[in-house]
């Protein structure tokens, strides 16, 4: 796939959630070969955005599309891209029934018709793209594993099947500034060496600089995107809101005079 071909297409889309409208009139596109990184403050939506790009929540309004190979397919509807998104949520949400090999070839398993043997060597190949070398890591329980390392499992699931995009919400939250560095690291490899797209929710402003090719900033008083560019850029030259949550990591909206 073609570095800067479009992906996904969002398309007027607003986000609910409890009756409140969070955002309203988004529109953007992720791009083949790009880390785009959803920002903002908390309880804009960045998280209930991108459960609706992966099909997890529908819209009231407007369209998620899958745009590869020229063809259009709602994310909601009939023909959904299963298997070209995957994701790694926040927990890791990895099966704690399971052993980490057997996390890692259930989407195999469920969707291709391989053997044993080569779920197999595919998982353990997949666990050391992630940086999850040791032989042993293949047999543990996911409850053995530390944070970081359920982060690396959880995204190394996320790309059995070879996604052309690749969705992680939060991805070092909770982590040591070291494990969430060695998480960057990881990002970037998986965009310059596998190729895939990455989408990113996280409000570590280190990581943003650090691996994001693009950001798109969702205002919580605006309920609507304000800004999306290259993240130096926007820092230095974006609205007054988007400069102050890059600099200074969080925005606090201007309270009117009474």
């Amino acid at each position: 796939m073609d570095a800067g071909e479009v992906l996904m297409k969002i398309e007027n889309l607003s986000l609910h959630a409890g009756g409140k409208e969070l955002q309203h009139d988004l529109n953007f596109e992720v791009k083949a070969g790009e880390v785009l990184a959803i920002v903002g403050a908390s309880g804009c939506g960045k998280s209930t955005l991108l459960r609706h790009m992966i099909g997890l929540q529908t819209p009231q309004t407007g369209r998620v599309l899958w745009t590869a190979d020229g063809k259009e397919r709602d994310v909601h509807g009939d023909d959904p891209p299963r298997h070209e998104i995957g994701v790694a949520f926040q927990a890791g949400a990895l099966w704690s029934s399971m052993t980490v090999g057997e996390n890692m070839m259930l989407p195999l398993e469920l969707y291709t018709e391989l053997d044993e043997a080569e779920r197999e060597r595919q998982a353990r190949f997949k666990l050391a793209l992630a940086g999850l070398n040791d032989p042993a890591t293949f047999d543990a329980e996911p409850a053995a594993l530390s944070g970081g390392m359920r982060k690396r499992a959880a995204i190394a699931r996320a790309l059995m099947l070879d996604p052309p995009l690749l969705c992680l919400d939060e991805p070092s939250a909770g982590l040591d500034p070291l494990t969430s560095a060695r998480l960057d690291d990881l990002i970037k490899r998986l965009k310059n060496d596998v190729g895939s797209a990455v989408v990113l929710v996280t409000h570590e402003l280190e990581s943003l600089f650090a691996v994001a090719d693009r950001v798109l900033f969702l205002d919580v008083d605006a309920h609507t995107a304000t800004a999306l560019g290259p993240p130096a850029e926007l820092r230095d030259h974006g609205p007054d809101a988007v400069r102050e949550f890059l600099t200074r990591g969080q925005y606090q909206p201007h309270k009117e005079a009474a």
